[in-house]
């Protein structure tokens, strides 16, 4: 039988009341019996008050007294605390931690599971937090380069989570590109099973919301925390990430619009803002009026007649006037007259029946 079912078994209210658990009640419990200092110093550096947690020295400046004098008080109080571990209510905050735990596969990130238990209310969440440093069954994982701040049951999980790392990290170094859940998650099945691992769709997604440098950007793809495509800074790399996923040439307007809609931004996207970086910035390229498209698809810059010049340019041997709007078309959303009036230059092209081909 496997943790989950055991706890679910175990307790029964846990799996179907976890979010319903009163922490805040439990710590106030847990506080009764520690002189009235220690409570209020309790209160204030985990944010049992209002959700806000204070310094140490600046509880030290409140109370005349130093950092490491306030650190003593606030560790003999925890270990005040972890002596009522026999209690029901201590137990039933222990079991709920664990079976969250143990239901996202061993591992979770602190914002996700105060995110669960937390009730939307800050003191709520404070009391889960300084209920964790109570309890000598719940291990919290301080972020470091590998992994965010994350709760567990075993530090050995770890291990997995680092293998996974490794091999995620492989994969976006060959990818050099964002990439789908589905591929990524397959791909790693695939290098855990040529080393005789087999872990869960669910396992992998689990593990992997906890890594530090990988994430899952706004469009459901996975890549590097420092990737401008998962992590765009300024409204340059915003622009490119909305045309990247569209696929397609856009309006600028639509461009502004479209990252509002995404949310890659606090601050509302201002339509001229974003015409500016795509005037500025070489990766894009006007294809229309105040049409852009990015320059890796093919498109390059220039007038209508220097776009007839390069698709003439690129031709073995003269092309017939339909073939030439055809091309340009690809490249420039323009009028068929405004093609045919710049193809109309003799200086620059020669017409022979219907062929054309560059004056040389």
């Amino acid at each position: 039988m496997n943790n989950t079912s055991a706890i679910s078994q175990k307790t029964g209210r846990v799996k179907n009341g976890a979010k319903n658990f009163r922490f805040l009640g439990l710590a106030e419990e847990l506080l009764s019996d520690l002189p009235e200092r220690s409570q209020e110093i309790i209160k204030k550096r985990f944010g049992l008050f209002n959700g806000v947690c204070q310094t140490l020295e600046k509880i030290g400046k409140e109370y005349g007294i130093t950092r490491e004098r306030v650190r003593q008080i606030i560790s003999d109080a925890l270990k005040k605390a972890a002596e009522k571990n026999d209690s029901s209510g201590f137990r039933e905050a222990e079991d709920s931690i664990i079976f969250t735990i143990s239901k996202n596969n061993g591992i979770i990130k602190e914002s996700k599971i105060l995110e669960k238990l937390g009730q939307d209310n800050e003191q709520e969440v404070s009391a889960v937090c300084f209920f964790s440093k109570c309890s000598k069954k719940i291990q919290v994982i301080e972020s470091d380069e590998l992994i965010h701040d994350s709760w567990t049951i075993s530090k050995d999980i770890v291990k997995e989570v680092d293998l996974i790392e490794k091999l995620a990290m492989d994969i976006f170094r060959k990818e050099n590109n964002p990439i789908t859940e589905e591929k990524l998650i397959s791909t790693l099945q695939k290098k855990l099973k040529e080393k005789n691992i087999d872990f869960s769709l669910e396992k992998i997604r689990n593990f992997l919301e906890v890594l530090a440098q990988i994430e899952i950007g706004k469009f459901a793809k996975w890549g590097l925390s420092g990737w401008d495509q998962i992590r765009p800074k300024g409204t340059r790399e915003r622009v490119y990430l909305i045309l990247k996923e569209r696929g397609k040439p856009l309006h600028f307007s639509e461009v502004a619009r479209l990252i509002d809609e995404a949310g890659l931004s606090k601050r509302k996207s201002h339509p001229q803002t974003v015409h500016n970086e795509l005037i500025k910035d070489k990766r894009f390229v006007l294809i229309g009026r105040g049409i852009y498209a990015l320059k890796e698809w093919g498109y390059f810059k220039g007038t209508v007649k220097e776009v007839i010049e390069q698709v003439l340019n690129n031709s073995s041997k003269p092309i017939t006037r339909e073939k030439i709007l055809e091309a340009v078309k690809k490249i420039r959303q323009v009028k068929e007259a405004t093609i045919l009036i710049n193809l109309n230059d003799s200086k620059k092209f020669l017409k022979k029946g219907n062929l054309y081909s560059l004056v040389k």
